[in-house]
């Protein structure tokens, strides 16, 4: 697959590092619509040490934050306007965070050596709020679906 964005150009705009960064490369993008990433779920990662040590399976709320930073991604792209093919812009940006809506089923175990497919598309979405209908999946097998809503937020209005 070949990728649109690589992880050192992810990390311009999701406010991520390692290990937390969970998309390796984008895929696919269609402005305002949809994403697909990739991540690569390998032995080295850090909750495999003690997430069932005899059969490592990766927990769903680690697949969960895969989609939602997926989602967050797809959304923060479309408010700066990118296309593919063009550079990151360097400006400054709102912070991009889950809203507190989140259903996701899981239909199957994601284990070491997968490549995880996180597909994101638009729902709906209402001025900063977006519902986003998420997938993860496997070869083509489906491990995780659902929505999830995001909502960007300027940070200088934050309390901290």
């Amino acid at each position: 697959m070949q990728a649109i964005l690589e992880s050192h150009q992810i990390i311009q705009i999701l406010n991520y590092r390692f290990p937390f960064l969970l998309i390796d490369k984008v895929t696919d993008y269609t402005k305002g619509a949809q994403l697909k990433a990739i991540k690569a779920v390998s032995m080295g990662e850090p909750y495999f040490a003690g997430h069932f040590p005899d059969f490592p399976i990766m927990p769903g709320v680690i697949i969960t934050e895969a989609l939602s930073q997926a989602a967050s991604l797809m959304v923060a792209l479309g408010d700066l306007g990118w296309e593919a093919g063009m550079p990151i812009p360097s400006t400054e940006r709102s912070v991009i965070g889950v809203l507190g809506n989140t259903q996701i089923n899981f239909l199957k175990s994601v284990l070491p050596g997968s490549l995880l497919e996180l597909n994101v598309d638009v729902s709906w979405r209402k001025g900063s709020a977006c519902s986003i209908n998420v997938k993860a999946s496997v070869d083509g097998s489906i491990c995780a679906k659902g929505k999830i809503t995001v909502m960007t937020v300027d940070k200088n209005k934050l309390s901290l």
